[in-house]
C-alpha cells in the first residue's frame, strides 16, 4: 500500500510551518513520536535550506515537497530550481559539526549543521541535480524495518 501527498509552496519561510504540519499529519499513523519529530525536523531543515541558501531568502520561487508512505518507510522528495548545492555539501562527513569547544569562538562551525541534523535523523539521504531541478530525498524506515 502506498499513500502520497504533494505540496508546492512559494519560497517563503512562513510557508514552512504548513509543510511541517502536513508531513507530520500524513505520517502520524505510521511513526512513533520520536520518529515523527525526526522527520519533521529534517523536512523543516531541508526546506529552510532551499529557501535561505538556494533562493537566498527571496520569495517568488517554487519548492515542491512530495511525501510517499510505503509499507516499510516514508520517502520525502524536496524539489527546487535553485542553483545546485556545492559539491560535497550533502555528503556524510566524518566527525560531527556539533563537536566543538563553545569557549573557543574562533573554531565555531560556520555551516553544515542543517545537513548534519538531516543525516542524523533520517535513515537515508540522497541529493541529485539534473536538468535544472534539485532533488533531496529523505527516507525514514518504520520501526522494526
Amino acid at each position: 500500500m502506498s499513500t502520497a501527498l504533494s505540496l508546492q509552496i512559494d519560497s517563503d519561510l512562513e510557508s514552512v510551518e504548513l509543510v511541517a504540519k502536513a508531513v507530520r499529519a500524513l505520517c502520524s499513523d505510521r511513526l512513533d513520536e520520536t520518529m515523527l519529530n525526526d522527520v519533521e525536523l529534517s523536512v523543516v531543515e531541508a526546506v529552510n535550506n532551499v529557501i535561505k541558501h538556494g533562493y537566498h531568502g527571496q520569495r517568488g520561487s517554487s519548492v515542491e515537497i512530495k511525501v510517499g508512505l510505503r509499507t516499510d518507510r516514508v520517502v520525502i522528495d524536496i524539489l527546487d530550481q535553485a542553483p545546485p548545492m556545492p559539491e560535497g555539501v550533502a555528503a556524510v562527513k566524518p566527525g560531527s559539526p556539533f563537536e566543538f569547544d563553545p569557549e573557543n569562538l574562533q573554531d565555531l562551525p560556520e555551516g553544515g549543521m542543517g545537513m548534519a541534523l538531516i543525516q542524523m535523523t533520517m535513515d537515508d539521504v540522497s541529493y541529485s541535480s539534473e536538468a535544472g531541478v534539485n532533488r533531496l530525498t529523505l527516507t525514514k524506515l518504520f520501526a522494526g524495518q
